[in-house]
């Protein structure tokens, strides 16, 4: 599941995962499609960027992705999702801009089919990323998610997890400043939540809300410590599943911010 680059072509992973929902065979073959009125899309289009910087231990990283993965096991998760409609999921483990993000293959889950999939996904990925932390960088790898062939969903959303602030490097030596990132998100209409691990900087989710929160209904959360991360992480994901979300997010999503 485990990749460098992103994946060319969905269509048989979904129907791998998912060969029992002949509908969803269509999700991505009748997105972009101009001559396709009105397209099959899902609902919500969901990346996870989770912080791998050097300042997160091993420990830490794994604690990270075992929260999350019992997070999509959780029956009010699960609910949540069902009450959205069709997610597509992925996931990215950002570092240093300066060597390639990791990434999952894209998961779709309908009627809590499909969250058991990408749980194991989660748990499965080995660490390939440390060093400096380029936000930047890993916004614009989820962006690339957001961007493959064939993604359609009504809602781009992008769950950003760290512990730190932007590291100011030479722009040579990274993929995108956070400040590109944002411009692009901007233009794509994606909606940008954010949880901070604000272990040692009390300020770093005000920085959050700032620099990396984008659009409507976009939030921002912080935790004290890795110990509160998973259930902040349940709480973060139930809020951006939510209805009231939902509606914000529709209603406003071709309105420039």
């Amino acid at each position: 599941m485990l990749k460098h680059k992103y994946r060319e072509g969905l269509e048989g992973n979904i129907m791998s995962r998912w060969g029992r929902a002949a509908p969803l065979a269509l999700l991505l073959s009748t997105c972009g499609n101009a001559a396709a009125a009105p397209p099959l899309c899902a609902d919500v289009a969901l990346v996870l960027a989770i912080d791998g910087s050097g300042s997160v231990t091993d420990g830490e990283y794994r604690f990270q992705k075992s929260a999350i993965a019992a997070a999509f096991r959780d029956d009010a998760i699960i609910s949540a999702m069902k009450d959205a409609g069709t997610v597509m999921l992925s996931a990215i483990f950002w570092g240093d801009g300066e060597f390639p993000t990791e990434s999952l293959d894209w998961f779709v889950v309908h009627g809590g089919l499909g969250a058991e999939d990408f749980a194991r996904a989660l748990e499965r990925n080995e660490r390939h990323v440390y060093g400096d932390t380029n936000i930047g960088s890993g916004l614009w790898a989820a962006l690339d998610k957001l961007s493959e062939p064939g993604i359609c969903a009504r809602r781009l959303v992008i769950n950003l997890s760290g512990d730190g602030r932007e590291t100011m490097v030479p722009k040579q030596r990274i993929r995108a400043t956070l400040y590109q990132a944002r411009l692009r998100t901007i233009q794509m209409g994606v909606t940008i939540n954010a949880l901070a691990i604000a272990d040692e900087d009390e300020d770093l989710a005000a920085y959050y809300a700032q620099q990396v929160v984008h659009g409507t209904g976009g939030f921002t959360m912080t935790v004290k410590s890795q110990a509160d991360y998973a259930l902040a992480i349940r709480q973060k994901l139930k809020r951006e599943l939510s209805p009231q979300f939902v509606a914000s997010v529709v209603q406003h999503r071709s309105t420039p911010y």
